[in-house]
């Protein structure tokens, strides 16, 4: 029998109001949000969610386009209260987005060696058709428990000829929770404008060999 998946899938569904939607947070698609350890989620379409403890925040949602003007703009407003007993905001800002590029992967615990390093390649390429890359870097992440390394990238400047190109982060263990996996992935989240025209190719996970002297 499939095991059950941990994360929440959102039932997608909205309410229309004269000016724009709700989108009520039982729509929405929560990483972990199926682990009672981690949220409660709302029983009721109306319900809000509540987030118990995590370190790796992710909630996202979606309109479809069956009623979005193409020649207009939209406000996206998020309403959020922190509640009697949060904890660790003081210093973890939150990023809000709407139109964005994010590719995650995750390695699990079966042959990771906690007590060494791993390179982590990312392999990308731009078609000859690409656009909007010139003025948007893209990041690449690792995370290791509390342990994570981000890289900048300018893929218009890197690429010759529209070659692959390829580029390394280098992760070791960290402490905190879910130290028996490995997140990466690589984000363009920043930017308003468009952009197209990417290849990604296999990532490689390879364990650093130790230096002998």
């Amino acid at each position: 029998m499939a095991s059950k998946s941990f994360h929440y899938q959102g039932n997608q569904s909205f309410s229309i109001t004269k000016k724009g939607y709700i989108i009520h947070p039982k729509s929405l698609n929560i990483v972990w949000g199926n682990d009672k350890r981690y949220w409660k989620l709302p029983k009721d379409e109306n319900d809000d969610e509540e987030l118990i403890q995590v370190n790796w925040l992710e909630v996202t949602g979606c309109i479809d386009n069956i009623n979005i003007m193409k020649k207009t703009s939209y406000n996206i407003e998020f309403i959020m209260a922190l509640m009697a007993d949060a904890f660790g905001w003081s210093d973890s800002p939150i990023y809000l987005m709407a139109k964005w590029l994010e590719v995650t992967g995750c390695i699990d615990d079966i042959n990771i060696a906690k007590k060494t390093s791993y390179n982590i390649e990312f392999t990308m390429s731009l078609m000859t058709d690409a656009f909007g890359w010139s003025d948007k870097p893209i990041y690449l992440m690792a995370k290791w428990g509390d342990n994570t390394q981000w890289r900048k990238v300018n893929l218009a400047t890197k690429t010759n000829d529209k070659k692959m190109i390829s580029e390394t982060i280098t992760i070791k263990k960290g402490k905190g929770s879910n130290t028996d996996k490995i997140y990466f992935g690589l984000y363009e989240v920043w930017n308003k404008k468009w952009k197209g025209g990417l290849k990604i190719h296999p990532i490689n996970l390879t364990q650093v060999e130790k230096q002998y002297s």
